[in-house]
């Protein structure tokens, strides 16, 4: 059997966060230990001008039992000032740091935000965004160049098809949209400014599905000089606690196991293995084909809290939300470690 193979079928129940650095770190008072290769995300706003039913934001909020409303500082200084004060307690973790939302190019509050990182001087900078609003304008400057001029590492696009009708159909846009020939243009701009981008396919039987459809995509967007492609699958839930019917069905009927994926690959010589991750929560496997890095990757939420229920005191992740909390957790009122108040 495969290392790959083995890591595979073993999983989460192999994994010990003990065996990984972890950093003492106090919280407002709380003592804690910082997994050393924690990733700080600043959740921008929960707006968003798609409306994917498979949404992973809304997804682990829904998964606890609990709406998708997010607070938020409406001031903006007072939001900038927040975060500003944050980022500064946050420096000796030299942390890595995401851009999600939501859609962050969205935002008119995204410049200053990349400002501020600029100022701290993360050290690896992302986001994840679905595109639409890379050409758009802020202060005379696209969003596109505001991350390249701020020094961003990764641009990590959506794309859930190659075929723009099919995308467009499962990411249901309400305005705007990030098309191939808009990424044409991305793309070779993005790579000749030092800002790598990635796409991300989430695995659907309405989209890509299997390992013949991943070669399809793959192929079509190295074309235009796309390297490193990641597939997920659909997150895993609690299926007891979740409390949006309408997504769940939807999820429930367009799973795809990577598991059977995962079979196919192993027999696909185009699939050259590279390394496999296992996080506390999410599996990975990356591989070599052609010149793309692919990866594809697995997640349980019901696993991510088990994990953390046994060792309270690991903070595994950071989530800066909307109303100027630092969380341990993507549910603005969960493991709160800094509680903004606004005196």
């Amino acid at each position: 059997m495969s290392d790959f193979k083995r890591n595979r079928l073993a999983r989460q129940k192999n994994f010990d966060i003990y065996e990984k650095e972890l950093v003492p770190f106090k919280f407002d008072g709380k003592d804690k230990e910082v997994y050393k290769n924690c990733n700080l995300s600043i959740f921008v706003d929960d707006y968003c001008n798609a409306d994917c039913k498979f949404c992973v934001a809304q997804l682990r909020y829904e998964n606890r039992n609990k709406l998708y409303e997010k607070e938020r500082i409406e001031d903006d200084d007072a939001y900038y000032e927040r975060l500003d004060e944050v980022l500064e307690k946050l420096e000796p973790l030299n942390l890595s740091v995401s851009i999600t939302g939501g859609e962050p190019t969205k935002s008119p509050r995204l410049p200053r935000i990349l400002e501020l990182l600029e100022k701290h001087h993360i050290r690896k900078r992302t986001i994840t965004t679905n595109g639409s609003g890379l050409f758009d304008k802020v202060n005379g400057k696209t969003m596109l160049d505001h991350l390249i001029d701020n020094h961003f590492d990764h641009l990590n696009i959506s794309k859930t098809h190659y075929d723009e009708d099919i995308n467009k159909k499962i990411m249901c846009y309400k305005q705007g949209y990030c098309s191939n020939e808009d990424l044409a243009k991305i793309i070779p701009y993005a790579l000749k400014k030092g800002l790598r981008p990635r796409l991300s396919c989430l695995l659907l039987k309405d989209g890509i599905h299997d390992v013949e459809g991943m070669a399809k995509y793959i192929e079509f967007y190295e074309k235009i000089g796309v390297d490193n492609i990641i597939f997920r699958q659909l997150m895993d839930y609690d299926l007891e606690k979740m409390c949006n019917v309408e997504k769940m069905h939807y999820c429930m009927k367009n799973e795809v196991d990577l598991n059977d994926i995962w079979e196919e690959v192993d027999k696909d010589k185009r699939f050259i293995p590279f390394k496999n991750i296992l996080g506390y929560y999410y599996y990975v496997e990356i591989y070599n084909y052609n010149k793309v890095v692919v990866c594809s990757e697995s997640a349980d939420l019901k696993v991510l809290y088990e994990e953390k229920k046994r060792h309270p005191d690991v903070v595994y992740e950071l989530v800066f939300h909307p109303n100027g909390n630092l969380n341990g957790s993507w549910v603005d009122n969960e493991d709160i470690l800094m509680e903004y108040k606004n005196d």
